[in-house]
């Protein structure tokens, strides 16, 4: 078992936290928390219409201080953590965003996170809608190649 596809219990656990914070603390439109979610210099992405990009966290504050109330709630679920070989760990969520009128809509996340001096953070976001079927920006066919599971890169948890 290759080291660079290892991470400790505490790891998943982190990880696992920093990725479930994020709909708490958006949908709350707690701004001054995202520190507990993304690295300094995150970039976030939404593919949905012509997308868009999010550089650093002061813009992700400005962008989540700026939200609408109506603004779908974001819950993430069914996440795998991946370490590819080149030691990057990557996270790939479902989503589920119900909006104010009781509609859903559900996509992907595709994380990239990082170990901090606080602990996990996602340095890199991009949201990818699946269902309903929306007019999007599409990405490269390999970007998700990426993010998907298999046996060679799934994270293991090690002893340390």
């Amino acid at each position: 078992m290759s080291a660079a596809r290892t991470v400790t219990a505490a790891d998943l656990a982190e990880i696992h936290l920093a990725l479930a914070q994020f709909g708490h603390v958006f949908d709350n439109g707690d701004a001054d928390e995202l520190g507990e979610v993304f690295t300094e210099d995150v970039t976030v992405e939404n593919t949905i219409g012509l997308g868009y990009s999010i550089p650093g966290i002061g813009q992700a504050a400005a962008f989540t201080r700026a939200r609408r109330p109506d603004t779908p709630d974001h819950q993430t679920l069914d996440t795998v953590v991946l370490v590819g070989d080149d030691g990057i760990v990557r996270a790939r969520s479902r989503y589920i965003a119900t909006l104010v009128d009781g509609r859903v809509h559900g996509g992907d996340y595709y994380d990239i996170v990082e170990p901090t001096s606080a602990g996990w953070r996602i340095s890199y976001r991009v949201s990818v809608p699946r269902h309903p079927v929306l007019a999007a920006t599409e990405l490269p066919a390999e970007f998700a190649e990426q993010w998907r599971p298999t046996a060679e890169n799934l994270a293991r948890i090690s002893d340390d």
